[in-house]
């Protein structure tokens, strides 16, 4: 029997204030949850990155990088592991074992 996956994603989507919104979650099917994520934000969320691990990690994982990214002031945090980005940083780190680096240019490119 093999242990089960989920993965530790990061994704945004724009709000209705136009606002850049980075998110960082867990889920076991990241396309169901990016789905839910349309319904509710009402708007397309899009993935930048994601890992499977352990759903222990995946869970231990998204805690200390939101806590890590809260202190480096990636964004303005909000509820629901949900930073809003007032500015472009250029890039996010994720630490598992090693560091994983998200380059955001994207989410400024869009229109």
């Amino acid at each position: 029997m093999t242990k089960e996956k989920e993965f530790l994603y990061v994704g945004y989507y724009t709000d209705a204030e136009n606002r850049k919104i980075l998110k960082i979650g867990t889920t076991d099917n990241l396309k169901r949850r990016q789905k839910e994520h349309n319904r509710y934000y009402k708007t397309e969320f899009k993935y930048l990155w994601s890992l499977p691990l352990s759903k222990y990690n995946t869970i231990r994982f998204e805690d200390s990088n939101r806590e890590a990214w809260k202190l480096a002031g990636v964004g303005e945090y909000i509820r629901n592991d949900r930073f809003v980005l007032h500015e472009a940083p250029p890039k996010v780190t994720i630490k598992i074992r090693k560091e994983y680096t998200i380059d955001l240019a994207e989410i400024f490119s869009e229109k």
